[in-house]
């Protein structure tokens, strides 16, 4: 087994290094201290890439939550139709985990309250591309509402997102005491309103990653959290 496969297989099993926090591990101002074990090695290209898969399985996991919550409802083998509201609910909340603070208020390092994590959003109309920022949670809400309002604003509603064989990752930089980058991906939106008419858009995203400490019983370790996301680009289809 060669040199590298055996380092990446080691940190699989064991995780990265631990590390404390003074409180909340989510708060992106807390202070970390240095625990026994070492923390990734930025020079080392096992730890890079480690980190890096991580970053895009966290912001996969984000858009296969956004596709649960948004996918037509279909009977299933019981006759019962799923998702349900509750269903895309628990979508949502499982959703937010993944971002900073669990997309509330972030308290910055002086102990004030900052803005909690942002989604911005874009919509093409008579061609031109209007952007929109919004809380994340505020934003999961909307896109449930859009199938489940009263009336709904789509009768069908789809967003799927690119694999991460297609995303793209900067390397990890340690910015202070913390460990970041950017993923890029691609979203594909396509709706059909009531009255036939539809509505379908691609969009470039980047969302920041960050690398946080998490204590647990079973362990502390560094794992990704969802940071403000940005539009690049986008596309009528």
């Amino acid at each position: 087994m060669n040199k590298f496969l055996f380092i990446l297989i080691a940190v699989c099993i064991f995780g990265f290094p631990h590390v404390s926090t003074a409180q909340n591990g989510d708060d992106i101002g807390d202070d970390i201290v240095l625990g026994i074990l070492r923390l990734p090695d930025l020079q080392n290209e096992a730890d890079q890439q480690l980190l890096k898969q991580r970053a895009k399985e966290c912001v996969k996991q984000m858009n296969s939550y956004i596709t649960s919550m948004t996918k037509k409802a279909e009977r299933d083998e019981d006759g019962e139709m799923h998702p349900t509201r509750q269903d895309r609910e628990d979508r949502r909340l499982a959703a937010l985990q993944l971002f900073l603070n669990d997309g509330e208020p972030i308290i910055l390092p002086d102990g004030t309250v900052g803005k909690p994590v942002q989604m911005e959003t874009s919509v093409i109309n008579q061609g031109r591309t209007t952007t929109k920022r919004q809380p994340v949670k505020d934003y999961f809400t909307r896109l449930i509402n859009l199938i489940y309002g009263n009336p709904p604003y789509y009768a069908e509603l789809t967003i799927t997102s690119c694999d991460i064989e297609s995303m793209d990752v900067t390397n990890i930089q340690r910015v202070g005491d913390k460990y970041e980058c950017v993923v890029t991906y691609y979203q594909d939106f396509i709706g059909r309103r009531p009255d036939f008419r539809s509505y379908a858009d691609w969009t470039k995203k980047q969302i920041k990653v960050f690398f946080v400490p998490i204590i647990s019983p079973w362990g502390d370790e560094i794992v990704p959290r969802l940071g403000d996301i940005s539009v690049k680009e986008t596309q009528r289809r």
